[in-house]
């Protein structure tokens, strides 16, 4: 019998963690760009890219004087990085 009461108070402890760690987890707000926060024009692609982790896609091209965008497709954001720097931002 205390060998149950015991599970049971393990199981109840790893549940009530589990649930905390996935409330989270589940947080969009700690996981997206967001100008508000700490993302400003000029910060380089990749403290960007430590900061917010992997982008959904990237989508790259050339301006008129030949230099190389990437864009960068976030959930609700969209990043747009000029010499691997944050040249714009557009929310979704």
């Amino acid at each position: 019998m205390r060998m149950i009461g015991l599970l049971a108070i393990g199981l109840v402890v790893a549940i009530s963690f589990g649930c905390a760690a996935s409330d989270m987890a589940d947080d969009p707000k700690s996981m997206e760009p967001n100008m508000t926060a700490d993302l400003g024009l000029g910060d380089s692609a990749d403290s960007i890219l430590s900061k917010y982790g992997k982008p959904l896609y990237k989508k790259g091209r050339m301006d008129t004087e030949g230099k190389k965008i990437e864009d960068w497709f976030y959930a609700n954001a969209v990043l747009s990085f000029k010499d691997g720097n944050l040249n714009s931002f557009k929310p979704k």
